[in-house]
């Protein structure tokens, strides 16, 4: 830019005595070029001597451009997106929960990725193709009739900066500051960059000591999934198998197999159609019965699987004095006993009953989608609760309009499309695990005095 402003000031103050129109090219040109080839040359030999490094302080290795043609480039990466976005298509299908939000995250930065190299080849690829040198003898011109004075005061002359220079001395450690990237090795095994990223966890709870001693915040938790590593399948197979003698259960379980890929649909098209559709499975089942299991299945099931970071979080809520909710669309024999041993509240499924055994029918909408968030707003306007300055947990994307309501969503175990959401938007993301050795599906045991006992009623 002071080789333009020079450059105009100097023209004007030699105007051509002709009063003819001239161009003059304020630019490297012919004066002093830099071809194609010598920038991505000069960019290797910089990062040859000071590499990026990765996350373990290792040397990240410089490419080699081979120079493909616009066209080359851009069928290349077309057909890398192509593939990018089907290998998402199946991921985000597959009924693998959290397990896949971090190969969804992966896919979706590779897009991302993509998109933002096709931008640049549209953009700039044209200017590869380009065989011309810009003529500068009309500025030089005028650069020789100025004095060393002036030549001095208002450089302007190309030739002053060689290329190398300019561009490992000024333009690429310029880049890489702004892109806070750095080239010198780490002690330690941090991620690269900077600054390092806090934790999302920290953040929540500065939000939530924050808010502490007041009662009109309230903390909502989604149960499946986002506390509990199950799902309302499995508390319904280890209850049923608990409740049967073992030579019923290869029937039972191919039963079940039989219907699992309609299941699947269901709940890839719409959580509500999913437990609607489930929750018929419960047609003619003794409620009390089912009540009774539900409670066994707290110590069998919940606490085996549920996560202790979760505990924890709800812990730390009702210290800080805020109102802790369970929304769930999980069915109130399965859920309710954890309620009560938390010693909060919950909105959860209810079946009708007809002669003390259950319909399978629902009562009320399944609590999901907008019908959660429904809830939530009139829970909060009952409760006397200020849903912007409250919090929310939740793993799927069903549950996106609840998390939308509150001004701390916190995302947990997403699945890959809440992910990907969560990441578009900012949300803060925790991962939380079980605890040690509770890897196995919960599955009762034909061996326990408990279950005779249980297949005798």
């Amino acid at each position: 830019v002071d080789f333009v402003v020079n450059a105009v000031l100097a023209v004007a103050a030699s105007p051509p005595p002709d009063a003819k129109p001239r161009i003059y090219h304020v630019a490297s040109g012919s004066r002093n070029p830099l071809r194609y080839r010598r920038f991505p040359d000069i960019g290797r030999e910089y990062f040859g001597e000071k590499p990026l490094r990765d996350r373990y302080g290792q040397a990240i290795g410089a490419p080699t451009w081979t120079y493909p043609t616009r066209s080359e480039l851009a069928a290349r990466a077309r057909t890398a997106l192509r593939v990018t976005e089907a290998a998402q298509w199946v991921v985000e299908r597959l009924p693998l929960g959290a397990g896949a939000s971090p190969l969804s995250d992966n896919l979706n930065a590779e897009r991302e990725r993509l998109e933002r190299g096709l931008g640049l080849i549209q953009l700039y690829g044209v200017y590869t193709e380009v065989d011309c040198i810009f003529d500068t003898r009309n500025l030089i011109s005028v650069w020789d009739k100025l004095s060393p004075a002036e030549q001095k005061t208002f450089p302007f002359d190309p030739a002053l900066y060689t290329w190398d220079h300019y561009m490992k001395d000024v333009h690429i450690p310029t880049v890489l500051r702004m892109s806070r990237q750095e080239t010198a090795a780490r002690r330690g095994k941090q991620p690269t960059g900077s600054t390092l990223v806090k934790a999302a966890g920290d953040s929540v709870r500065s939000a939530i000591d924050r808010r502490s001693g007041r009662s009109d915040v309230l903390a909502v938790f989604d149960v499946d999934g986002t506390l509990v590593e199950t799902n309302v399948v499995e508390y319904f197979l280890w209850m049923r198998l608990r409740a049967q003698p073992l030579e019923d259960w290869p029937s039972f379980m191919a039963e079940m197999l039989r219907e699992a890929p309609r299941w699947l649909y269901l709940e890839r098209r719409s959580r509500a159609e999913f437990q609607r559709s489930f929750y018929r499975q419960y047609d003619g089942l003794d409620y009390e019965v089912m009540r009774r299991l539900g409670r066994e299945a707290l110590n069998a099931v919940t606490l085996r699987r549920v996560y202790p970071e979760g505990m924890r979080r709800i812990r730390e809520h009702k210290r800080a004095g805020h109102h802790v909710l369970l929304l769930t669309g999980a069915l109130d024999v399965v859920v309710e006993p954890l309620a009560e041993l938390l010693e909060v509240e919950v909105d959860c499924a209810h079946l009708l009953e007809k002669d003390g055994r259950m319909t399978g029918d629902l009562q009320s909408p399944p609590p999901a989608g907008e019908a959660r968030a429904t809830l939530l707003e009139e829970y909060a306007s009952s409760h006397g609760l200020v849903l912007s300055e409250s919090f929310a947990y939740a793993d799927s994307l069903s549950d996106l309009p609840m998390l939308e309501l509150v001004s701390t969503p916190v995302v947990v175990n997403p699945d890959a499309r809440l992910s990907q959401v969560a990441g578009q938007r900012g949300w803060r993301v925790e991962r939380w695990r079980m605890a040690p050795g509770n890897w196995r599906p919960p599955m009762p045991d034909p061996r326990s005095p408990e279950y005779r006992e249980a297949v005798r009623r």
